[in-house]
This record gives structure tokens, C-alpha cells and sequence, in this order.
């Protein structure tokens, strides 16, 4: 994961809810001067005004020649924001939007199709610096530009570059969503632990820990998911009958998970058109 502390760039960004919030965290946890921050939002939260203490911009005027502009708004509100994004046009500013569903050549209609335009979608655990983000430049991005917000991006975790826009939906339906999903699991396997007696805090220790170890698991292992599934699972043991319910082609986790995710990336791709 690369420094973000090794460029200076002055930053704005347009809409700071949880997402935005959970990047700008990481930077200036890895050291990247709130000075150089500034932030326009309608409703700061507490945590963000409490930023302002140390030296982040919050809702200034200041006319500065930003290297980046970050929107964070949420999609249906990018018309509300049209002003502020033709007042950066020709500054040589790199646009990057984390707006479910919003196509770069939307944004192209309303910044300018000469305008730097990248296209994000971070996920929540770049709130612990172990996010990931899917990128995707429009060509008026130069090498330069490309390189440090690579370095920005990768402060808060991994990245995966795209050649294909259409692509997004699938991304934003696995890795933006999909925290959420991973979550889901976690309250249902604490509720059944509790309904077979374990108190809530037994629960919740041995499904957190469970987890996370398995999450490292894949990260760290050789081995595919399939194999590490198959590893775990003696023939005729508990795991085993518990994966049979979970895999039955009817009524199991495969028909539930498929049509969970197409639902999201078609929500995906409806957004793209408000």
C-alpha cells in the first residue's frame, strides 16, 4: 500500500456523507495535511466539524487552484452541485466521482468533455485502511495525475484498474455493496448462536473473530475459496451438513446470493439514468 504523505496536493471535495468521511479519515491518518482539504457540505457532521479544529477547510470561498476534486454527493443530487463542478472546469483539475451508477460521459456533459474525469467505487472498510476501489480514467487523464491518485486511493487500501465503464454495475453490486452482505451474515449467525444458547457477547466474539480470520485466510492463502471451503468441510461432519441447506441449488445460498447481487447492479444501472 503506497504513502499518501509523499504527495502535496491541495484537495476538494464536494459532499463528505460515510464514504467520503471514511477516505478523508484515512488521509489524514496517513498524514496528509487537513490544510490542504477542503471540504463543501451542506450539513457537516460533528466528526467533521471537529476536524475543522485542526485545520480542515470546511465550506470556504477560497479560490485555489485544486489538483482533485472528489464528489461524494449522492447521485441523485449531482444537478444540485452543476455549478460547483463548471466553476473547477479548464483548472486543470482531475475529477473523481463515487457516484453509484453516474457514467463518466454524464459527468463529461456537465464538466466538459476536455475535463481529467475518473470514475471510483471505494467500499466502507477504507474507513480501517483495508478498502478496495474500482478505477476508471476517462483519456484526458495525463500518466502524472493517474500516478498520485493512485498513491491517494491506495491510502485507504487496494485498487483495481478498468478498461470497461461497463463494468461498474457488476463492481458496485460485489465490492461497493458487499461489505453490507458480509454484515448481513454476521447478525444472522450471531442470532441463531443466542437462540442456541450462547449470550450475545459469546456470540458475537466467536462470529467477529471467525470472520475476520477467514477473511485473512483468503487474502493471505494460495488457495481458492473453492479449496479452502472444501478443506474445512469433512464428508458427513457438521460443516458438511450445514453447507448441504446452504448450497441447495433450490432454496440455498447460490439462487438467494445471484439474485441479491443482480438486484444491486440493476439498481446500478437505474441510477445511471436519474
Amino acid at each position: 500500500m503506497a504513502e499518501a504523505k509523499k504527495i502535496n496536493k491541495l484537495i476538494k471535495i464536494i459532499g463528505c456523507g460515510k464514504m467520503a468521511s471514511a477516505i478523508l479519515d484515512a488521509w489524514l491518518k496517513k498524514s496528509i495535511s487537513p490544510q490542504n482539504i477542503y471540504v463543501d457540505d451542506p450539513k457537516p457532521s460533528e466528526w467533521l466539524l471537529d476536524k475543522k479544529k485542526h485545520g480542515l477547510n470546511i465550506n470556504t470561498t477560497a479560490n485555489l487552484s485544486f489538483d482533485y476534486c472528489f464528489i461524494g454527493v449522492k447521485p441523485q443530487s449531482l444537478n444540485e452541485i452543476k455549478l460547483k463542478l463548471k466553476t473547477l472546469s479548464k483548472k486543470n483539475v482531475t475529477f473523481v466521482s463515487m457516484l453509484a451508477g453516474i457514467k463518466i460521459n454524464r459527468l463529461e456533459s456537465i464538466i466538459g468533455k476536455d475535463e481529467s474525469i475518473v470514475r471510483i467505487m471505494p467500499n466502507l472498510p477504507a474507513e480501517i485502511l483495508k478498502g478496495v476501489t474500482a478505477v476508471k480514467e476517462n483519456e484526458r487523464v495525463e500518466p502524472k495525475q493517474s500516478k498520485n491518485l493512485n498513491i491517494l486511493l491506495e491510502a485507504f487500501g487496494e485498487t483495481v484498474k478498468f478498461s470497461k465503464e461497463s463494468k461498474f454495475d457488476a463492481v458496485t453490486a460485489i465490492s461497493g455493496s458487499g461489505p453490507a452482505y458480509i454484515f448481513l451474515i454476521a447478525e444472522l449467525m450471531i442470532e441463531v448462536g443466542t437462540n442456541l444458547g450462547l449470550s450475545y457477547d459469546e456470540a458475537f466474539k466467536l462470529v467477529k473473530y471467525t470472520i475476520d480470520g477467514a477473511g485473512s485466510l483468503i487474502v493471505n492463502s494460495s488457495l481458492e475459496p473453492q479449496k479452502l471451503r472444501e478443506n474445512v468441510t469433512s464428508p458427513g461432519g457438521t460443516t458438511y451438513e450445514a453447507l448441504a441447506v446452504m448450497m441447495d441449488k433450490k432454496n440455498g445460498l447460490p439462487k438467494i446470493f445471484s439474485a441479491a447481487i443482480k438486484a444491486a447492479a440493476q439498481r446500478s444501472k437505474e441510477l445511471s439514468k436519474v
